[in-house]
């Protein structure tokens, strides 16, 4: 196998290197890489590798800042096939893969793990589910083990599970990036719930997408979906990160007063866009932020829109007041959520994004002695006065403690006007 690196864009435009057998080669801006960029600024010192074992071609991102892409995708790590794009800092990487077969030996590869194929002349070389393809044995036992999907998807691992249903990792062989498949769960009372989550999922990441077909660069892209067997499946972008909950874990001490602003300000241009499209999100909270990079540049996507609706529409729904009767999550929610959670306007999503914000900078709630489980929760939301960030964080400056008391005062007329003003609030703190 042969592989030639040739760059399509940026300072270094029609520099290429190339690659044979088991080498491997990392890209960055350092003179001491083996594909050294020193004119592209935005590049790491040592930004991504490629890796060639003989069978595979494969890039893995190794600590940039910036992240690497791979045909428009951030991915930590990819499979490369002939033709694909890297893209990372100012620069472009087109993947030129030549493989040397001998005498009687099959071109073909399985389209799953790169393994080589039968005798290309044998019916048993391609399938009928995506024409032109092959998958090998073990990819097609792999197949077996998850439920089933469309077959331009081979399911790698389960990611994420919850009530409604759970999230798998996959590959869309045809284009080969790496998504995620949100299932409906098919069984049990939950269905006809699940099928309504889902309906309403899909018709808010369609009414996010841009004219272009893009969604905003701060919410999880929606790219298809199917019913197979009666249930509904979400294909996704994947987000290679976590969730900012498990994100905060991984933390010994308080996250920095500036990434938690650069969270923020993303968070609420995310908010500010779905509000812009006529979308209240109604269920802000750190599990539904996903992060990537590092804590000095931080990556932030919004996900979950199973409970937004469009706020222009005349619901006509009469308001729900009982602790449980009500979507969201207790911590997060907005007194104009508890008070009627069918008729919330913008401010309630702001509300949830200072609610969020204090969170990530205290891990504590925006109440003494609040535990969302306790019985009067929802009255202490609505009746008791926040407690000032710098009660838990003396060091957080003045500015800051004034902008989410803001986002959190009881009253939506007294909060932030909107996402983007609450974003340029945000903006002395980065």
């Amino acid at each position: 196998m042969e592989v030639v690196l040739r760059v399509t864009s940026g300072p270094h435009t029609g520099q290429v290197h190339s690659l044979n057998e088991s080498d491997s080669c990392v890209v960055g801006r350092s003179s001491q890489v083996k594909f050294s960029m020193v004119e592209d600024r935005l590049l790491s010192r040592e930004h991504f590798r490629v890796q060639l074992d003989g069978r595979n071609c494969t890039v893995e991102d190794v600590g940039s800042t910036n992240g690497t892409k791979v045909n428009g995708r951030r991915v930590e790590s990819s499979v490369l096939r002939d033709g694909d794009l890297i893209t990372a800092g100012e620069s472009s990487f087109l993947v030129c893969i030549t493989r040397h077969v001998d005498r009687g030996e099959s071109l073909v590869h399985c389209v799953g793990c790169g393994k080589p194929g039968p005798d290309i002349d044998a019916q048993t070389t391609l399938t009928d589910d995506v024409p032109g393809t092959w998958l090998c044995e073990a990819c097609t036992l792999q197949r077996k083990q998850f439920p089933p999907s469309h077959p331009d998807y081979l399911i790698e691992r389960r990611i994420g599970s919850g009530g409604m249903g759970e999230v798998y990792l996959a590959n869309q062989l045809s284009m080969n990036r790496q998504v995620a498949i949100k299932m409906m769960n098919p069984t049990g009372a939950a269905t006809a719930k699940a099928k309504d989550y889902f309906r309403r999922e899909m018709l808010v990441l369609k009414g996010l997408l841009m004219p272009s077909g893009q969604c905003h660069p701060n919410v999880v892209a929606f790219y298809d979906i199917f019913e197979i067997d009666g249930q509904f499946q979400l294909i996704m972008e994947y987000v290679a990160g976590k969730n900012a909950l498990e994100w905060l874990g991984s933390f010994t001490s308080p996250i920095p007063i500036s990434t938690a602003a650069k969270i923020g300000r993303a968070l609420l241009y995310a908010l500010d866009y779905a509000h812009s499209r006529g979308y209240v999100h109604r269920d802000v909270k750190p599990s539904n932020l996903l992060i990537m990079g590092p804590p000095q540049r931080p990556q932030v996507k919004l996900s979950d829109f199973g409970l937004a609706k469009n706020f222009r529409e005349n619901s006509g729904f009469i308001g729900l007041t009982h602790q449980g009767d009500i979507g969201g999550s207790v911590g997060f929610l907005s007194p104009d959520h508890i008070r009627d959670f069918r008729d919330v306007k913008e401010s309630a999503d702001i509300y949830s994004a200072g609610a969020t914000l204090y969170y990530l900078l205290t891990s504590c709630y925006p109440y003494l002695n609040f535990e969302p489980k306790r019985t009067d929760a929802y009255n202490i939301i609505l009746e008791h006065p926040s407690v000032p960030l710098r009660a838990h964080r003396p060091e957080a400056p003045e500015g800051l403690e004034r902008v989410l008391r803001k986002a959190l005062e009881k009253l939506p007329r007294d909060r932030w006007k909107s996402a983007a003003a609450m974003a340029e609030a945000l903006k002395p703190f980065v």
